[in-house]
């Protein structure tokens, strides 16, 4: 789901030998020094990781949040952008499954929303897409469809 962001994740920290990073640093290593990406690439995949969840931004400073524990490199490593750029297209399979919670609950999208968000409070990993297939499970509501 998010492998090319927690990859790139593991380049950084590999590269820099730490989680927290400034976006120049970020900038640095993935756009001069690997040459993986053009800047505005690199802008582009921060917004990304945050969006999904496995970057956070906290004083300037960008920190992982999502495990990349299990990822390997190969050491012909280079990052496929496409498939990043796939990550930030998932949302409208989450507006659909929202729109199925809605249709088949008494819960309006406000509320499913909410809930969806809690979940995520809970547990920070979960991308939207995934809570929202809990939820929309929880409220039975099937989702079978989704999953492939």
């Amino acid at each position: 789901m998010v492998e090319e962001i927690r990859k790139l994740l593991l380049y950084l920290k590999k590269s820099t030998g730490k989680y927290e990073f400034s976006e120049a640093e970020i900038l640095t290593t993935l756009s001069i020094k690997a040459r993986f990406l053009t800047p505005d690439q690199v802008k582009e995949f921060l917004k990304i990781a945050i969006d999904q969840r496995c970057l956070k931004l906290a004083d300037g400073l960008y920190s992982i949040t999502c495990s990349i524990n299990g990822i390997e490199l190969s050491l012909n490593y280079k990052p496929n952008y496409d498939a990043l750029m796939n990550e930030s297209e998932g949302e409208d399979i989450t507006e659909t499954i929202i729109g199925l919670i809605t249709a088949s609950t008494k819960m309006n999208k406000r509320d499913v929303i909410s809930e969806i968000n809690k979940l995520r409070e809970k547990n920070p990993f979960l991308s939207a897409k995934v809570a929202s297939m809990v939820v929309a499970r929880l409220n039975g509501v099937d989702v079978s469809r989704f999953l492939n």
